[in-house]
């Protein structure tokens, strides 16, 4: 059994907790900000529910048990809402009507065929999680079944954030160490949002590397919440704030995702007031991002969905180097021309002419590649050199074919390839 299919915790404090029956399953495809979720008047009903799974969407919010019947109708798995108002979930368990509530709404949805994750709190402190891991195994004991989905802080938040003291890299890998010792999540979250109006934060790869090691550690998936609009419209915006991410920009996002072999991916945000650029508008109007996502969901879920069998082993990068990642080396299995120059990402630069190689293996035997081209502003063709004769993965058609021991791989703005060695 691969850590992605393992769910059990194995370190520290974890043994305190009830092993979880929660099996991830499919690969996600969500987002954050939508019909179901607090802040959100709309309902999730029969007109947003075929839009998201034609969307290729297959995990949903919900904050009523009609919500989840509307779900089920549709195949989807429902991340469902601990506190139908907000995203931090507050109880006092030692109050004996708010510990009867808190029963009262999980075992009314907690056998519901669509319910797949408790959504539990966004982006807590480590000063926090001694609480939150109370209430975690409360409600482990009421249902055994279901995971509670926390979603952590990135790498750039603050010491006072974190509440982590220290270097700001050290202080996260603190920070991530902390919750899964003290949490003991099924699987990993969090949010990492890089595109600016002046450039691209540079430690996106950083935050992913923490994460994906993270949860390999504890043999446990993980997600990746990525940024699909920006929430400082107009004439409030400056250099530093977000900027509305095209759909290269979507494609970059997805491929290096599911090139670091996550299980999940969600995006901010789906629709929401204050924020322009969504997915779709408020009354369900969809942006041109909508229809590039309908595609790219399901590769993703596919591309996931093979490498799920085997373990990460490492991601190198041919040109510009981001923080906290490994340059290209023979590691990666693979020689690929024209090489691009090593160099050093600056801040705020984006990664022109970069390939991004990470490489899968069986117990003792590389498995697979993934070949990404980073560059979002251009399309890029390589020549790629493997050890003996490849084969490259269609995600539409689930086929690979072969590609033998050199030959051009196209790569579309933002997009990637997945390889298959004998």
């Amino acid at each position: 059994m691969t850590m992605r299919k393992m769910v059990v915790a194995a370190f520290g404090m974890c043994a305190a907790i009830a092993e979880a029956a929660w099996e991830p399953g499919e690969p996600v495809t969500a987002y954050w900000g939508g019909p179901g979720y607090w802040t959100n008047e709309e309902k999730l009903d029969d007109r947003w529910l075929r839009q998201l799974k034609d969307g290729g969407f297959n995990t949903v919010w919900a904050r009523t048990p009609e919500e989840l019947d509307n779900a089920a109708r549709y195949g989807m798995r429902v991340i469902y809402m601990l506190d139908p108002k907000t995203v931090w979930f507050k109880v006092d368990l030692d109050d004996p009507a708010q510990a009867a509530a808190l029963a009262a709404r999980i075992d009314r949805v907690k056998d519901h065929p669509a319910l797949y994750v408790y959504q539990h709190w966004d982006e807590p402190s480590a000063g926090k999680f001694s609480e939150l891991v109370r209430v975690k195994e409360w409600i482990r004991r009421r249902d055994p079944n279901h995971a509670t989905w926390i979603n952590l802080l990135p790498c750039y938040a603050t010491n006072e954030q974190l509440g982590v003291e220290g270097d700001r890299t050290r202080a996260y890998w603190e920070y991530v160490k902390r919750y899964g010792e003290m949490y003991c999540p099924e699987f990993l979250t969090y949010d990492h949002y890089q595109f600016k109006t002046s450039g691209d934060v540079g430690v996106y790869f950083l935050n992913m590397g923490i994460i994906c090691q993270s949860a390999d550690a504890r043999r446990i998936p993980f997600w990746n919440g990525v940024q699909a609009c920006s929430w400082t419209p107009g004439k409030l915006a400056s250099p530093s704030s977000p900027r509305i991410p095209g759909p290269d920009e979507m494609r970059y996002l997805v491929y290096t995702t599911a090139a670091y072999g996550a299980h999940g991916i969600y995006y901010y945000v789906y629709c929401r007031k204050g924020h322009v650029g969504s997915i779709v508008a408020l009354d369900g109007t969809p942006d041109v991002k909508y229809g590039v996502l309908k595609t790219l969901n399901r590769e993703f879920v596919a591309i996931s969905r093979v490498l799920s069998s085997f373990n990460f082993t490492g991601a190198y990068f041919q040109g510009l180097h981001a923080s906290g990642t490994t340059p290209y080396c023979e590691q990666a299995l693979l020689k690929i021309t024209p090489e691009t120059p090593y160099a050093e990402l600056k801040p705020l630069q984006e990664l022109t002419d970069t390939t991004l190689v990470t490489r899968f293996d069986a117990p003792g035997k590389p498995t697979h590649l993934m070949v990404v081209n980073c560059d979002y502003r251009k399309d890029r063709t390589l020549q790629i050199k493997v050890p003996s004769a490849a084969e490259l993965f269609d995600p539409h058609s689930g086929k690979w074919s072969p590609t033998g021991a050199e030959f051009d791989l196209a790569l579309i703005r933002g997009g990637g390839a997945l390889l298959r060695l004998p």
